[in-house]
């Protein structure tokens, strides 16, 4: 039934008429306009809304996944005007507004603004108002940390925002005394057994379920005190079940569907039993997640590799359609939280919460582009490297299972005493059912397990892998070295925002061999690049870093002042600074300078060849920059003057020399004696060994987690790599392309029983699958 308020505006002494918001369908809707004009809206997963002109089209458009929410016509100077509002499918219930015109023969669209992530809008006379939430990092979708709140005058010509205020959540008008026990959230052990039950129930990895559910109301499904902001929400009920600050999402999953639902007993009900019955709320998340999924069938959002949906990992767009195929969900424009792109936090939470050593998606491989304020990607499926989780919270009483890490605690009871250690590749059986722990912050499960020697007890659910592959293979590689740079970047500076990133050119890196260090010190990764232009790809990923500082190792012959310009314009020409001196041997001892400013105490250097085909070097890059020593060049027979003014004007006492007589010679050593108190030199018969001697050396053997393994030939991948294996506190390690040598075989054999995780620097001509499989074979 139509119906009309009337309403004097006081500024513009006009009369404004409103249609009140109309409830909308999927099926088609109409509505009289005027005596000729008519309106039609169908609402599904493809929308559409059309106005006529005695049955001729004036005005039409389609959205797919996007909903017509609320149509408003108000009259502003005679004109008459129509607001549109629409919103995204999923729970963030995004709202944006079109502002239209309608005139005798034709209606033109005056404005169109901009999408609100939880948006709730309301009009009053001539003025619409937008209020928003805005979150601090680790704050829930229902616990935001201000509201935005934004001001629009509608007239004749279109809209103009009047004004903008920031408020914080204010405090509740009241306190909510104790109610019934079904209006108090459960305890979180309860929960988490909750959503594990039915998570297992609907054949989803319980992980996802958990940390979506943490993520839109942190798993609670009511409030302890109930928001002012809430309580003005029309629909608002007088109890505390959680309805969200854009006054739709209902409870633990915060549930909207109700919203499109017909009015009547069916919605009734279903609104009823979404609050009242916090199991129903988490079956309908979960049936919702999996409508999702399927999305990719109908080509709404891309696959992984073969779809597997028992891969956690291949839900990163489902997860990401559960909040909505939404501009702000690109990852490429939020990576990080607090306002990260939603699907980037939940896995981000998968990994924090379940302890799980979560694969992020490589988005530099992502090609977004946005359609009718959708986001959309021009590739349907991404193959992507592993390695990939299987959810070990689906096992059952008589699954074998393996251990993942090293010393996992054996305990009497869940959350118990503990009563021994398991290691690393172990097989045990699950003797029963799983027990949920009791903080919402620990989202693993704890489970009784067996091993064949007898030992029995509880463990964490996150070290356990369904699959025999307890030792994790990464390849970080990319079709050219720049490419492989950004894989390595976008892998360990993923939910990590770096401050700085570190540019070396990449057909000629010695410069980035000492400036690995400065990166390493600075927690930056080291990107590589053309020497006369910016490539595409590094500007990509520096644009998703958005660092504030950027140094260029090199001059202007090695990196052109032509890259530099491009650096400057993604992050400003002061935020750029170069780093160089007259040849390579400088270069080093400036960075070395650099290096020096972030320690307090530096007191030794390394000293290697300055010649770009040796290799000695690498494996001592991560170490010397976990430790923030410098690296330092020299030719094979004489020491430089460079590194001679460097030990004396920062008072080093000690001077390790990486390599052997052929790289350094004996000669050079003697000079640096007369300059240190102490001197060492660390070499082996090839640069395989030289590299295992230098983790002997500086590495616990026992407690080697990870190895990182670069092709010995060239050293461009293991530069890339050497920060981030500073970051992970691991080795690098040599190989040849095709085949492991010999003497490398031999001491892996010999030294290394921690079954560590590989991570292989460069693609398959760099390091081949045969080698890969080699090594997992050997350390196994």
């Amino acid at each position: 039934m139509k119906m009309y308020k009337y309403a004097f505006s006081i500024l513009i002494l006009s009369m404004i008429v409103f249609l009140t918001p109309l409830t909308l369908f999927a099926d088609e809707t109409k509505h009289k306009l005027s005596d000729t004009k008519e309106l039609i809206i169908n609402n599904g997963v493809e929308s559409s809304i059309k106005i006529t002109e005695s049955g001729k089209a004036t005005f039409q458009k389609s959205l797919t996944l996007v909903k017509i929410a609320d149509v408003q016509m108000i009259e502003v100077n005679n004109e008459k005007l129509v607001v549109v509002t629409y919103r995204h499918d999923g729970s963030s219930n995004a709202l944006f507004f079109e502002l239209l015109r309608l005139g005798d023969e034709e209606v033109k669209s005056l404005f169109t603004s901009e999408t609100y992530d939880r948006g709730h809008l309301e009009i009053n006379n001539h003025t619409i108002e937008v209020r928003y939430p805005i979150y601090e990092n680790g704050a829930v979708k229902t616990d935001p940390t201000k509201l935005v709140l934004e001001t629009f005058n509608l007239s004749e010509t279109g809209v103009v925002e009047t004004d903008t205020q920031l408020k914080d959540i204010e405090k509740p008008r009241f306190s909510l005394f104790k109610m019934a026990s079904d209006n108090e959230n459960l305890p979180y052990h309860e929960v988490n057994e909750m959503l594990t039950e039915e998570a297992i129930a609907a054949n989803v990895s319980p992980e996802i379920v958990k940390a979506i559910a943490y993520q839109e109301s942190g798993w609670q499904h009511y409030w302890e005190t109930v928001p002012e902001t809430v309580q003005n929400c029309s629909n608002y009920d007088g109890t505390n079940v959680k309805l969200g600050y854009d006054c739709i999402g209902i409870g633990i999953m915060q549930i909207s569907d109700q919203i499109y639902m017909d009015e009547g007993p069916e919605k009734e009900e279903y609104i009823e039993r979404l609050k009242t019955d916090i199991r129903f709320n988490i079956q309908e998340g979960i049936r919702i997640l999996k409508e999702k999924w399927n999305y990719s069938k109908a080509g709404l959002i891309p696959e992984i590799n073969d779809n597997d949906p028992m891969v956690i990992e291949n839900w990163y767009f489902a997860i990401m359609a559960y909040n909505g195929l939404l501009p702000r969900n690109n990852p490429l424009e939020k990576p990080f939280s607090p306002n990260g792109a939603y699907q980037e936090e939940v896995l981000e939470r998968i990994q924090d919460f379940t302890l799980l050593d979560i694969h992020p998606f490589p988005t530099h491989l992502l090609d977004p582009y946005e359609e009718n304020g959708r986001l959309k990607f021009h590739t349907t499926n991404f193959q992507i490297d592993g390695p990939f989780n299987y959810s070990s919270q689906l096992l059952e009483e008589g699954d074998i299972s393996y251990v993942t890490e090293n010393g996992l605690h054996l305990r009497d009871a869940p959350g118990g005493n503990v009563i021994g250690s398991l290691n690393k590749g172990t097989k045990v059986t699950i003797t029963g059912s799983f027990v949920g722990t009791n903080s919402r912050f620990n989202q693993y499960v704890w489970l009784p397990i067996e091993t064949d020697s007898g030992q029995a007890g509880y463990v964490a659910s996150s070290y356990l892998s369904p699959l025999q592959n307890y030792m994790k293979k990464y390849r970080l590689s990319g079709s050219r070295r720049y490419e492989t740079s950004v894989s390595i970047s976008n892998f360990g500076w993923h939910w990590d925002q770096p401050s700085t990133v570190v540019i070396g050119r990449g057909d000629l890196p010695i410069d980035a061999l000492t400036g690995s260090v400065l990166a390493s010190g600075l927690d930056s990764p080291l990107l590589l690049t053309q020497n006369n232009t910016l490539t595409d790809s590094v500007k990509k990923e520096i644009t998703r870093l958005n660092p504030s500082k950027v140094y260029i190792l090199g001059g202007s012959a090695a990196i052109s002042p032509e890259v530099e310009d491009s650096l400057g314009q993604l992050v400003g020409e002061s935020n750029v600074e170069r780093i160089s001196g007259t040849n390579r041997y400088e270069t080093a001892s400036i960075i070395g300078n650099q290096v020096s400013d972030i320690t307090d105490d530096m007191d030794e250097v390394f000293v290697t060849t300055g010649d770009e085909n040796s290799s000695d070097a690498l494996a001592i890059a991560p170490y010397a920059g976990e430790n923030n020593i410098p690296i330092l060049l020299t030719k094979k027979n004489k020491l430089n003057q460079h590194v001679i003014d460097f030990i004396q004007e920062n008072n080093i006492s000690k001077v390790t020399i990486i390599g052997g007589t052929n790289a350094v010679s004996d000669a050079v050593l003697g000079e640096l004696d007369s300059l240190v108190d102490s001197i060492e030199r660390i070499s082996g018969s090839t640069r395989y060994t030289t590299a295992t001697e230098i983790v002997e050396r500086y590495y616990d053997l026992n407690k080697i987690s990870r190895i990182f393994f670069a092709q010995g030939m060239q050293i461009v991948d293991a530069l890339s790599g050497s920060p981030l294996a500073t970051k992970l506190n691991s080795p690098i390690l040599l190989t040849k392309n095709n085949t492991i040598p010999a003497e490398m075989k031999k001491w892996l054999r010999d030294n290394v029983a921690t079954k560590p995780n590989l991570y292989l620097l460069g693609g398959t001509s760099a390091v081949s699958n045969n080698v890969a499989s080699q090594l997992i074979d050997i350390l196994k």
